[in-house]
Formats: structure tokens, sequence, C-alpha cells
């Protein structure tokens, strides 16, 4: 399943870059979140910073059916 995806009963819940809108969004640290805020990283378009989008899709459109 995709990285950043948080199930919500049949929904699931993406992250998205807020520059380039890819789903390719990563936490740019293994301690991010744990001392210091969240930070992202997007590979695509070299954005790093703490905000990201989220967008909620049906979990049948990510599997394709």
């Amino acid at each position: 399943m995709l990285c950043g995806a948080i199930r919500m009963g049949k929904k699931v819940k993406l992250i998205v870059c807020p520059v380039c809108g890819s789903l390719n969004i990563r936490k740019s640290s293994p301690f991010s979140g744990w001392l210091l805020p969240d930070e992202y990283a997007c590979p695509d378009c070299g954005y790093r910073g703490p905000i990201v989008g989220e967008i909620e899709v049906d979990e049948d459109e990510i599997k394709g059916e």
C-alpha cells in the first residue's frame, strides 16, 4: 500500500506535497516528530517543511476495483 496512507474504514487518507501534489512525500528524518514537529521532504520538487496536504479517497479507488 502507499507510504503515507492512514486507514479510516473504507476511506484512506493520503498525504500529498503542498507544492506539486505528489504522493511521493516522506518524513525527512526518522527523528522527525519525536522532539521537534514533523518535517516532510518531497524528492520530486524539493519541498521541505512541516505542512502537507491530505486527501481522502475510497479504498476501492486505490486497488483499482
